[in-house]
């Protein structure tokens, strides 16, 4: 992943600590990322960093969920001098939100509560976007292979989801 380290230590308390507490290799000094996140998501997090939040948000949903989530870790990094990264973060994490709920569909809802649940007293306005968005195209979201996972992880979930849709079929 590519950034300046002056910069990007400067910029967030976050990436201080990955680029200067001990997560450097001793033979290359290349710095290891956080394993909670790809490496698209670090490449758009950082990019977003240089372009002080004002950077393209990736086209992928899954990825602008990942930096969502970076953003947040970002935002709540503490320690260390304040170059502004929380600041940045903090208009990453709203752009995102903005992103995310925007390009809401039948097609990827699913994939957005599967990333959000964990995230739902943090992020209520995205989880009931994508709750909204499940409800109102509910007979395709039940075709998606996505389903059944939602349903294996989240069953209480889905059986709300199901009962939805049997009583707006019995209301017909």
């Amino acid at each position: 992943i590519g950034g300046s380290r002056l910069l990007l230590a400067h910029a967030s308390p976050y990436y201080e600590r990955l680029l200067r507490g001990g997560t450097a290799e001793d033979v290359g000094g290349v710095v290891k990322p956080d394993l909670d996140f790809s490496s698209a998501a670090h490449r758009a997090m950082l990019g977003q960093l240089h372009a002080m939040g004002n950077a393209v948000l990736p086209a992928k949903i899954e990825v602008r969920l990942e930096l969502l989530s970076l953003a947040a870790k970002v935002r709540t990094g503490g320690g260390g001098g304040d170059g502004g990264g929380e600041e940045v973060a903090a208009r990453v994490l709203e752009r995102c939100k903005r992103g995310v709920v925007d390009s809401l569909c039948a097609d990827n809802c699913l994939t957005v509560l599967l990333q959000l649940k964990p995230y739902t007293t943090e992020m209520p306005e995205l989880f009931n976007a994508a709750i909204t968005t499940v409800t109102r195209h509910v007979a395709e979201v039940l075709k998606q292979p996505e389903w059944h996972e939602f349903a294996k992880l989240y069953p209480e979930s889905a059986l709300a989801i199901m009962l939805y849709l049997y009583m707006s079929v019995n209301k017909l």
